[in-house]
């Protein structure tokens, strides 16, 4: 992508990482008191909590950032290192989600059928969302949230090739 930035948004969830770092403290406490309880215990369990526990830590880091940026070359939406991008002349319209966001089941990644279209959401509960009709993809629709919504439609809107009349 160009690296002329006409919009750039970052949303991040910082409660998802307490909610996770508080699980995983629980499970550690929990697993060293039976591990001093019963020493005879295999050691190896201790190896597989930990490994567990760095899979949840990451899988939560990942998730906990929404970082959305658009350039004279298309818009780019990405959950940590899981992006979307499409280049402007594979968008042909943009407009705000009516929907609830419980309608997508929460926080992350989604797909599904809404108005018998294919649509794939990047959900972040606490923020409305953009909705951009694409081509050229195998959804119909890519939805993702964004705390300013009307100054992204306007770029977005300002990029999309107009049909010639």
């Amino acid at each position: 992508m160009s690296s002329v930035i006409l919009y750039e948004e970052t949303i991040t969830w910082r409660l998802i990482i307490a909610l996770v770092l508080g699980v995983l403290c629980f499970a550690a406490a929990v697993t060293t008191f039976a591990y001093v309880n019963d020493p005879s215990e295999d050691p190896i369990a201790l190896v597989v909590i930990a490994i567990v526990a760095a899979a949840g830590m990451g899988i939560a880091l990942n998730f906990s950032r929404l970082s959305i940026k658009a350039t004279f070359d298309g818009i780019s939406v990405a959950f940590g290192r899981i992006r979307t991008s499409f280049r402007w002349d594979q968008i042909e319209d943009c407009y705000l989600d009516q929907a609830s966001s419980l309608r997508y089941g929460g926080f992350g990644i989604r797909g599904g059928r809404v108005d018998g279209k294919t649509r794939l959401v990047y959900n972040i509960t606490s923020a409305p969302r953009l909705v951009l009709k694409v081509k050229g993809t195998k959804y119909d629709e890519f939805a993702f949230s964004t705390k300013r919504p009307e100054e992204l439609m306007r770029v977005i809107k300002g990029q999309i090739p107009q049909p010639p009349l």
